[in-house]
């Protein structure tokens, strides 16, 4: 019985000093792999011109927090090319939580966080270029063995759900989305839906409305519905719609005989048709009109123009021709009377 309470007894004030003494270690860890990592990360292309943050905290036996974390990077342009970015990153805390001792690996949460992102100056559609109030968590280890190989697998995860909307990767992530056009911001809610295979990745569809009314454009509710499970199209699907309702109402304002609707309809299908594909551009232009008032002969008249800007893009009609084409060509209906 002795020797029990002897082995507790030292077993607890084990626990104590390391748990009490753990964040003074662990800031001297932290430090030393940051200042071994610059250099590596460098090679890569990484540069990170600044990291700090206010402590680490040990929570329990098997995980610790950083908190107050302030990372500024970029990515070199002779690597990256017109990838390439410059970053300020943000987060309350990060959490890392170990996952299995027998084979190190650790899982990571990372929470309010702010993403701020300057992508190069070439990029004519700019990504999402400010995230607030963030959430991740990953239920994928990263492994302490291979953490480069690990580390490059949920990176590549992550890319992967912001391009095709889904990954086979079971994490979760919520943040604000600022949304920027011609100047004009608008904050949409971002978030994952997981089922038993995929993670997908959508937007909230009353913010997609919202967005429609600030940026002065048309969407039908089921419009907002499939726009809003295609995150990563969502700034330059809203740039192009923008677009083809300005040019149109100024090629109407130089001459009030100009088609308006008919040149509308074709640029918009026809530059949805080059940025997305011909499937996606008429999903998203035939369920333009399913809530809109207009009269039978109106809703033929944008159906048989949207296949039209389709099919000049198929047939690789440049953008400077459309307005010719729309003026000149037997295949366009201008007005709804031709239906007659």
């Amino acid at each position: 019985m002795k020797t029990l309470i002897k082995s507790s007894v030292f077993i607890l004030l084990l626990f104590l000093i390391v748990y009490f003494s753990g964040s003074f270690v662990l800031k001297k860890v932290a430090e030393k792999t940051v200042t071994e990592l610059k250099p590596e990360l460098e090679k890569k292309g990484v540069i990170v011109e600044n990291f700090d943050y206010e402590n680490i905290l040990l929570n329990s036996y098997n995980s610790f927090a950083i908190t107050g974390v302030d990372l500024d990077f970029y990515l070199n342009k002779k690597l990256f090319g017109k990838e390439s970015f410059k970053a300020e990153f943000n987060a309350k805390s990060i959490t890392v939580r170990f996952a299995d001792f027998s084979r190190p690996s650790f899982f990571f949460t990372i929470e309010d966080f702010t993403l701020l992102i300057e992508p190069d100056e070439d990029l004519e559609i700019k990504p999402f270029g400010k995230l607030e109030n963030g959430y991740l968590k990953t239920r994928i280890p990263l492994y302490l063995k291979t953490p480069e190989e690990s580390g490059k697998e949920i990176l590549a995860e992550i890319k992967t759900l912001f391009r095709d909307n889904r990954t086979p990767m079971d994490l979760e992530f919520i943040v604000d989305v600022l949304l920027t056009i011609d100047e004009k911001e608008v904050k949409a809610k971002l978030f994952t839906q997981r089922d038993e295979r995929w993670t997908y990745l959508k937007f909230d569809e009353n913010d997609i409305l919202n967005a429609a009314l600030k940026f002065e454009i048309e969407l039908s509710e089921k419009e907002a519905e499939i726009i809003a499970n295609y995150p990563s199209k969502v700034p330059e699907m809203i740039k192009i719609t923008r677009d083809a309702k300005k040019l149109s109402e100024h090629e109407k304002e130089r001459d009030p005989s100009f088609p308006e609707d008919a040149y509308k309809h074709i640029y918009w299908s026809y530059h949805l048709t080059q940025a997305f594909g011909p499937e996606f551009a008429k999903e998203i232009t035939d369920a333009h009109e399913t809530n809109l008032n207009n009269t039978e002969n109106e809703h033929k008249m944008d159906f048989h123009n949207n296949k039209v800007g389709r099919k000049y893009a198929d047939e690789n009609i440049t953008a400077s021709q459309l307005r010719n084409r729309v003026l000149n060509s037997k295949e366009v209906i201008r007005d709804p009377g031709e239906l007659r």
